[in-house]
């Protein structure tokens, strides 16, 4: 990690808020990968579906996540939905927090495929000794190439022994200023005061998001949040009841009346989803099957994956009592589930195509129970 120079000056600011503003609208979700039964290569038939029911959705850009991918298949994932994508999606890609080798030249391949801005933050095993070591490490991945990057505040614990709560506010703050620093997403859990701290300083400069949905009409009305992303939104809306896709337009409408509306129909499923999420998030842990489950659930590809790179996340086998208590919250939102369990398997595509459960790799079966 290289330390802050005091010859490295701030790029300067020459964004225009409101234009970076028009093209954060609506929600990201997250794109998780496809293999074929053997798990040795990506399908791509499954995740150009999974594109074309992003657009389906209503979303506006369609997060990577590289769960279980080299660099080279996330760089060959990328051009796959960038061209599926065509123009309709912006494309977005983990940058840092992967703990992949390269990284700067990583941000390089990730444009040159087609992505179109970075989820940026260090990884979550590395302690920065100081705010001048965290800040060198953020311009140096911000300068590798051409790519606008979101920040990612996170209430962790790798800063905390200079950052309050774990959010480096004053390094936010400096690098608000930079002219590729665009948005910033805040952790679904963060801390309330935290959140007001860092609106206050950093709102006029940065495209606000909000993830947690019960903040999101205070963070429209005073700090012009106007996207949500990346996480799983399919878990609260099918592409025939767009719930949550209503919810962030309205907010962005000034709809607010509508927007709560909408909101009391999607509490039952929402603290569902947060109640299975909130514990982990902090430790930068993500349960990615029972998520894919959510978005095969409402017409998504599905597909078992490579085991995760954190140990951590492949604790969590996705069980029957769990697809139960999903389709439950489902019920609340009066979806209904789009195939048989085994297609999620298989894999959407692979399935209509004759794959079928005891054709995949028994590491893969071993994620479900």
């Amino acid at each position: 990690m290289n330390e802050l120079t005091q010859e490295r000056p701030p790029a300067p600011n020459t964004k225009d808020l409101g234009t970076v503003r028009a093209k954060f609208q609506g929600i990201e979700n997250i794109l998780l990968p496809s293999f074929t039964p053997d798990l040795k290569e990506l399908d791509e038939e499954g995740i150009r579906h999974d594109v074309r029911m992003s657009k389906r959705h209503g979303f506006f850009s369609v997060f990577l996540a590289g769960v279980g991918l080299t660099p080279d298949e996330l760089v060959k994932m990328i051009g796959i939905v960038a061209d599926e994508a065509a123009g309709e999606l912006q494309v977005a890609y983990p940058a840092g927090f992967e703990g992949f080798d390269d990284e700067q030249g990583l941000i390089r391949r990730a444009s040159d495929a087609g992505a179109t801005h970075m989820l940026l933050h260090p990884p979550f095993d590395w302690k920065p000794a100081n705010e001048a070591e965290l800040e060198g490490w953020y311009r140096d991945m911000i300068g590798a190439g051409d790519l606008g990057a979101v920040l990612w505040a996170t209430d962790g614990w790798n800063f905390r022994h200079f950052a309050p709560g774990n959010i480096p506010i004053n390094v936010i703050d400096r690098l608000a200023d930079h002219d590729r620093v665009l948005a910033i997403k805040p952790m679904t859990t963060l801390d309330e005061a935290i959140l007001f701290d860092l609106c206050e300083k950093v709102h006029d400069r940065l495209v606000m998001g909000c993830v947690n949905l019960r903040m999101f009409p205070i963070m429209s009305k005073y700090y012009g949040a106007s996207w949500s992303g990346a996480w799983t939104a399919e878990a609260l809306q099918s592409p025939d009841k767009p719930y949550i896709a209503d919810y962030v337009r309205q907010m962005n409408a000034g709809e607010y009346e509508a927007a709560i509306e909408t909101y009391y129909k999607l509490i039952p499923a929402y603290q569902a989803l947060f109640g299975m999420m909130a514990p982990l998030l902090p430790k930068g842990v993500h349960p990615f099957t029972q998520l894919k489950y959510y978005q095969w659930f409402v017409g998504g590809n599905g597909g078992l994956m490579r085991p995760p790179h954190h140990p951590l996340e492949r604790e969590f086998k996705l069980t029957g009592e769990q697809r139960q208590s999903i389709a439950e919250a489902y019920g609340t939102l009066g979806i209904d589930k789009q195939g048989p369990d085994e297609s999620f398997v298989t894999g959407r595509a692979a399935y209509e195509g004759g794959t079928r459960p005891a054709d995949f790799a028994d590491g893969a079966r071993g994620m479900i129970a």
